[in-house]
């Protein structure tokens, strides 16, 4: 059955928006594919093997990723250790304000950043939408929030988080868990995931970058730099979110040091409950995450629950 697509949506309209919105963030075509770059140091840069990035649309290839050696990605993780130690020093309102002009840029640019995700990974246009929307929705209401969270001399990371998440939900979790890491004064570290959303990924990065955000975008396998992710020790915290094949190894990456980390496993999660006072409702609250667990046919969560 032919592909009947709406004026102005094919591919390589998608693409070459993409492209005039953020050309800093890409490659010169080769053989009729365009490259991606990484976002490394603090700039795009032209570094790493490409490897053909396909749509599961019609399997047609979208772009080439380039993959980045261990070696490449520890000098990245040195460098956004170095931009750490200034952006923690930074004060909360500037961090507010450049957040704040990221929101902006990436809101701006929000139906192309759907229409990324409806190529790239085959989220229909509605869910698309709601993927970029609950990201930007969200940290809103943290930039709101922030002040209040971080009263009482709560502290920045000791270094940047390392930020590993499935393809699925590239802007309402990866990036959203970005752009709050970065207004609590912590400098992030995003491995593009393989299955999908890089071309998402690097135009809202770009988007981040040119608002002065200290973000690092690093593509690779796994295998290559899940090493150095983990376990560098300029690294302050991990934040995992995919299946339990890959979380278990992360986590047990960690098992002999003290670096902290958030670990969320197809489901496999843990809920704490502080100061809660709404103790009528609570039930429902529970009721609802297991309906959740059946729906996505994973382990049902476990709640911990504190009552002062």
């Amino acid at each position: 059955m032919a592909l009947r697509l709406a004026d102005g949506t094919a591919w390589s309209d998608t693409l070459a928006r993409a492209v005039a919105a953020t050309p800093e963030a890409f490659g010169p075509e080769a053989d009729g594919v365009i490259t991606l770059h990484n976002l490394v140091s603090g700039q795009w840069q032209a570094v790493g093997t490409p490897s053909a990035v396909r749509t599961p649309v019609d399997n047609t290839v979208l772009v080439n990723l380039p993959r980045l050696d261990a070696d490449t990605a520890r000098a990245a993780v040195a460098h956004a250790a170095a931009a750490h130690r200034d952006w923690a020093a930074t004060p909360l309102a500037e961090r507010k304000a450049r957040v704040t002009e990221a929101l902006d840029a990436l809101t701006a640019h929000r139906d192309l950043l759907a229409l990324l995700l409806v190529w790239e990974i085959g989220k229909p246009w509605r869910l698309a939408c709601a993927d970029v929307d609950r990201a930007l929705d969200g940290v809103r209401w943290y930039v709101e929030e922030i002040d209040r969270m971080l009263a009482g001399g709560r502290e920045p990371l000791p270094g940047p988080v390392s930020n590993i998440a499935s393809w699925n939900y590239p802007m309402s979790v990866l990036v959203h868990a970005e752009l709050v890491q970065l207004l609590a004064g912590n400098a992030v570290i995003a491995k593009t995931p393989s299955q999908g959303g890089a071309v998402c990924l690097t135009v809202a990065h770009a988007l981040m970058r040119r608002a002065g955000l200290p973000a690092t975008l690093l593509s690779g396998s796994g295998e290559e730099l899940s090493e150095v992710l983990v376990r560098a020790p300029e690294i302050g915290a991990v934040a995992f979110v995919g299946g339990r094949s890959n979380g278990g190894k992360v986590a047990a990456a960690l098992l002999d040091t003290d670096k902290r980390h958030f670990i969320e496993q197809e489901g496999l999660n843990a809920w704490g409950v502080w100061n809660f006072s709404q103790w009528d409702l609570l039930a429902a609250h529970l009721k609802k995450g297991f309906e959740y667990g059946k729906q996505r046919c994973t382990a049902y969560p476990r709640f911990v629950v504190q009552r002062d």
